[in-house]
């Protein structure tokens, strides 16, 4: 009887630790994905501070001929909850010509716009600027895949300004 009990407290330890070591392993494997950018992403380092950067991406933009239809301060909203976070800026743009050359291609596709640019200031100082490729969202959508391939150009322009 004793055996059978040893037998028992060995197996029941075995399979605990099993279980929390394949219960740690898909978030080990989070933690490791979140280290690096998802391919769809772009990610540059400004070669100015925050606010300089949040500036000139916005000139950028207008220059382009596309409108800045809104500035969201994360950092001023991540402080409601709590978190207290360097500057973290997103700047939502777009062009209604370009809104209207979507619907008329795939009006499923109208829910996308406006075009996104996450600016934020790390924890060592430097400036990063992220963005999701536009050919990512379009590509998506049945007759798009030019106008992705455009916006991917522009944006590339238009985050360009803050690498030279």
């Amino acid at each position: 009887m004793q055996n059978n009990k040893s037998f028992y407290q060995i197996s029941t330890t075995f399979l605990i630790l099993a279980l929390l070591a394949i219960a740690a392993f898909p978030q080990a494997n989070a933690q490791e994905s979140m280290k690096k950018a998802p391919e769809f992403q772009v990610a540059v380092t400004s070669v100015y501070g925050f606010d300089d950067t949040v500036e000139i991406l916005k000139s950028a933009i207008e220059a382009e001929n596309l409108m800045v239809l809104k500035e969201i301060n994360a950092q001023k909203m991540l402080r409601m909850v709590g978190v207290q976070t360097k500057g973290m800026m997103q700047i939502l743009f777009f062009h209604p010509r370009y809104m209207k050359q979507i619907m008329g291609i795939n009006k499923f596709a109208t829910i996308e716009p406006p075009l996104k640019i996450a600016v934020m200031e790390m924890p060592n100082g430097k400036t990063m600027v992220r963005y999701v490729k536009p050919s990512y969202i379009f590509d998506r959508y049945e007759g798009l895949q030019e106008i992705g391939q455009e916006f991917d150009a522009l944006v590339g322009k238009i985050v360009g300004n803050i690498s030279k």
